[in-house]
């Protein structure tokens, strides 16, 4: 019976211990909303420039959701195919819009320095990566 309940006992810490360590690694909250925000950002330009908007609109990323994430390397380096969806607020200068489960696709790499780890939205070229900083996070 001691026995049994030992079994029980180091399995149960064992399953704790391969889950707390094993757990893959997440994109942080915050990266994913600036990469999100860049990209919209980058969209929004140029259709400001297209309508020949006096002011580029201000977009504010609100919840997101993600729904897949693998890793992978991008130019040596840890990275995450990230997919989702988020919504979004744009500001302009008389009105506001609001839009809700927009499907985003992105990259991103992660790289770590000393205490920080630097994070950049990546794009693909032909036959390279376009990267893009977003910021450094405390690890």
């Amino acid at each position: 019976m001691l026995r049994k309940s030992l079994q029980i006992i180091l399995s149960i810490v064992l399953a704790i211990g391969l889950v707390a360590c094993g757990g893959r690694y997440s994109v942080p909250d915050n990266v994913l909303k600036n990469a999100i925000a860049i990209s919209v950002n980058q969209t929004e330009q140029q259709i400001s420039q297209e309508l020949k908007l006096s002011a580029d609109p201000k977009v504010s990323i609100d919840r997101v959701k993600i729904t897949e994430q693998s890793p992978l390397k991008i130019q040596g380096s840890d990275g995450f195919h990230v997919k989702g969806v988020y919504d979004f607020t744009l500001k302009l200068p008389k009105r506001q819009e609001s839009q809700s489960d927009n499907p985003f696709d992105l990259y991103l790499q992660r790289k770590p320095e000393g205490k920080t780890q630097t994070w950049q939205l990546a794009q693909r070229t032909e036959d390279d990566w376009n990267l893009q900083p977003i910021g450094a996070r405390k690890g």
